[in-house]
Order: structure tokens, then C-alpha cells, then sequence
């Protein structure tokens, strides 16, 4: 901080008027605010006040931005950007306790530093008190619902957690027997199965006329070997990847009376594969959204490490493919070079979540969603882009503010974008911006490799 400076009147006194708290004093008071303040300076990350320290003073900011933070299970919780005009500090006075959040700035500040016997003063003009009241209670009622929310988002992780566990056993169990029972039923084929060899040998046509052509080709070799319900049989066996070359020559070894019940046999197998596949196919996609889950769900241990931005953003993608509105395409358009930089993966998780989650809700319908990524030696880039109708402007400047949402009462809390900016600028010293030209609306974050 930079030595304190006696106010000077004339433009101070304007720029006081600025505030709700001091636009209604008389003209006198004010100009004695002035003369009794102090002008002070701070550099960006400087300490305006810390938290848990005595109440001796409040301020008005005159320029530039301040963040707000509370101390909450060992981390440093931003609940609140304040900028010109607003008024800090104020809580301490008048509960006349020590600090309950620490002031930092964000940008160069300047301020009028008001001593703690001011108040008495400006608690004498009503209308004064009433903006001062006013301010205290909605400051009160934000920080209270920012770490209401924080613990609410703790205690689901923490159930998470528990549940990520107790559906990764029962996955993982699945996965074993399946890879069992296709090792049982290879086991089985042998003299007594002669046809169990055709599964899988030719593959299975994509075209549906192909597949005709083909269900009508093993359809006509099984008619000829004097196997009933040829037709019935005929689908299951082409989706096996049975020929009809290769059935026609076993079936034509086989013993009179015989082809009948191996074609039957065959079926069965072949159906019992592909329900093996289906359940496997089920398990491993179980696990995988386990695996993607894993890192949001223990946010709270997360310390910081090395993060594969391409694989964070598919976890991503994969725990949100549910929102992606009917006809919207996914565009993927990452650096051919794996990206990797030091953060904190769940929080940076926590982040992708948010974006997408919000261009998925903004996309047009037939609309593209589309996420990329560029690396230089010192930075990652990562996009998030959806078309759509544009963003006005004024929600843009608004858009990391906490609370501030446009989306209807009970379908938004205004928290994500707060969270996911103060995430990259804050935690990891990166940046994050809004653009909305052109149809596409595009949130840009700029993480360094090393914060």
C-alpha cells in the first residue's frame, strides 16, 4: 500500500456522490468526510484488510475492482467483486467484531479510508442510515447464501463420493463375469458344437440392403439343408457374422437329422454373445462416468497436479452428453499436441461442467456446440462455443457477477459462471472472457502451464 494521502475536495467529492451510502449527506458533511479522510492506494493482490483483524476503519472505493474473501474449511472463497462507488468494511464497524473477510485487490484501487469515528456521523442523517443498513443486510444475505451454497456443493460431493464407490464395485463385478462367461462359452465349442467356429467370421453388413441381401443368401443355404424357419434363423446369424459360404460347407458335413439342432445351438450362442456384449458395453460405460465423476466428487482433497486438459474436457463431455439437445453436434477441435498444464484438476472439471453445461442450455435448436483447444510453450487456450442468439451486452458485463442469472426463478443460482471465473483468474492466474458476434457466443479461458 502506498502512504496515505490527505483527500483533497473537488473531483473526490464527486466521486464520493457515487456512492448510494454517501449521496445522501449535505454537502458540509461530505466536504468534512474529505478532510478527514485518507487517500489510499493499492497494487493489484495487495491486502486491503484481513480477515480477523480489528474493525478501525471502512472505505469507499473511488477506482478500480476488489475481491472479497471468506476463509471456509481451510480455502480462500471469493463471495463478492466490489468496484467504484462501493462501500467495504462497514460490516466490522458496525458489529464493532474483528474482520469476517479479507479485501484484496484486484486491480490498481484507490480509496477513501474513513475512520471508525466517522460512523456516528453518518449514521446521524436518515437516509444515510438507511443506505448503510441496506447495504450491511445485503451484504449479509450474499455472503450467507455464497457459503450456504459452498457447503451444500461439499456435502454433495462427499455423497458422491460414496455413491461413485458403491457403483464402481458392482461395475467392476459385471466386467469379471462377463470376461467369465465369454471364456466359459469358448471353452464349450468343440466336436459336440461343429458351427460354433462361424460366429464372427464374416462382418456383419452396416447397409440395410446389404443386410437383406445377405439375411436372404443364409435364409436360401438353410432351406436347401431342410432347416425350419429359415427366416427366423437367418437375421440373428448374419448380425453373428455368419456367411452363407461358410454355413453351406459345415452344414453340408453334418450328420442327416443333425443341421437342425446346431443351426438352433448356434442361434442361442450367438444371441448369448451379444448379450454378453450388451452387459459388458453397459459396465465399462458405468465405469466410465464413475472414472469422470470421480475427480468432481472429491474436489476437497484435490491438491495441485498435473492436468490433461483433452482428457478433463471429455469427462466432461461425457457426464453432460445427456443435456445435449436432440440434433446438436458436438464439435471437437483440440491441438493435435496433448495439453497438459499444473492446476487443480477437479476445480478445473468443475469449470469445463459450468461452460458447457451453460452452451448446451443456449444453443440453438440444429445448432453446433463446439469445444477447442491451442497450446503455446507458456499457455493453454480452451474455447467453448455455441451458436445461437446473441448475447446482449449488458448481460455480458454482468455475467461473472454472483447471483446474476438469466436464467428463470428455480432453473439458475447465478453461482456457475461466478465460480468458473474466479476459478481461472483467481486460483489459477489465468483469464476468462465473453464474446458474442456473429451467431456464435464464445467463453475463452487462458490457463498459464505453471500458475
Amino acid at each position: 500500500m502506498s502512504p496515505p494521502e490527505p483527500a483533497t475536495a473537488g473531483g473526490l467529492e464527486e466521486a464520493l456522490r457515487r456512492s448510494r451510502l454517501l449521496a445522501g449527506l449535505p454537502a458540509a458533511d461530505l466536504d468534512e468526510l474529505v478532510r478527514t479522510g485518507r487517500q489510499v492506494r493499492y497494487a493489484p493482490g495487495e491486502v486491503v484488510m484481513a480477515e480477523g483483524s480489528p474493525p478501525d476503519a471502512m472505505y469507499v472505493l473511488l477506482d478500480g475492482d476488489v475481491e472479497v474473501l471468506r476463509t471456509v474449511g481451510g480455502t480462500d472463497l471469493v463471495v463478492n467483486h466490489c468496484g467504484p462507488g462501493d462501500l467495504v468494511g462497514e460490516l466490522g464497524l458496525v458489529h464493532g467484531r474483528p474482520r469476517t473477510a479479507t479485501i484484496r485487490a484486484r486491480t490498481p484501487v484507490a480509496a477513501l479510508r474513513i475512520g471508525a469515528e466517522a460512523l456516528d456521523r453518518l449514521v446521524a442523517h436518515p437516509r444515510t442510515a438507511r443506505a448503510l443498513l441496506t447495504a450491511v443486510t445485503d451484504r449479509l444475505d450474499r455472503d450467507d447464501a455464497l457459503l450456504r451454497q459452498h457447503e451444500r456443493m461439499a456435502s454433495l460431493g462427499t455423497l458422491a463420493a460414496g455413491l461413485l464407490h458403491q457403483l464402481n464395485n458392482p461395475a467392476a463385478a459385471v466386467q469379471r463375469g462377463v470376461s467369465r462367461l465369454r471364456g466359459l462359452l469358448e471353452e464349450s465349442e468343440g466336436p459336440s458344437r461343429p458351427l460354433a467356429g462361424l460366429l464372427g467370421g464374416a462382418p456383419a453388413p452396416q447397409d440395410p440392403l446389404d443386410r437383406a441381401d445377405a439375411e436372404r443368401d443364409l435364409a436360401a443355404v438353410l432351406e436347401r439343408a431342410g432347416v425350419g424357419g429359415s427366416w427366423q434363423l437367418a437375421g440373428p446369424l448374419v448380425r453373428a457374422g455368419v456367411g452363407a459360404d461358410p454355413l453351406a460347407a459345415a452344414l453340408g458335413g453334418l450328420p442327416d437329422g443333425s443341421p437342425g439342432p446346431a443351426v438352433r445351438d448356434l442361434v442361442r450362442r450367438a444371441e448369448a454373445r451379444a448379450v454378453l456384449e450388451e452387459v459388458g458395453a453397459g459396465a465399462a460405460y458405468l465405469t466410465s462416468i464413475t472414472s469422470a465423476g470421480r475427480p468432481l466428487a472429491y474436489s476437497g482433497d484435490a491438491a495441485p497436479a498435473d492436468v490433461d486438459v483433452h482428457a478433463s474436457l471429455e469427462n466432461a463431455l461425457l457426464l453432460l452428453a445427456h443435456k445435449v439437445p436432440a440434433g446438436v453436434r458436438v464439435v471437437r477441435d483440440l491441438d493435435p499436441e496433448p495439453q497438459h498444464l499444473v492446476g487443480w484438476p477437479a476445480d478445473l472439471a468443475m469449470v469445463w461442467n459450468y461452460l458447457l453445461d451453460n452452451a448446451f442450455d443456449a444453443v440453438n435448436a440444429g445448432g453446433t456446440v463446439t469445444v477447442r483447444t491451442r497450446g503455446t510453450d507458456g499457455e493453454v487456450t480452451v474455447d467453448v462455443e455455441n451458436t445461437g442468439d446473441p448475447v446482449p451486452p449488458e448481460v455480458l458485463e454482468h455475467a461473472t457477477e454472483p447471483f446474476f442469472t438469466t436464467k428463470p426463478v428455480g432453473e439458475g443460482t447465478g453461482i456457475g459462471l461466478f465460480s468458473a471465473h474466479s476459478t481461472v483468474t483467481r486460483q489459477h492466474r489465468g483469464r476468462l472472457t465473453f464474446t458474442s458476434t456473429g451467431g456464435i457466443t464464445r467463453v475463452r479461458v487462458v490457463l498459464p502451464r505453471h500458475p
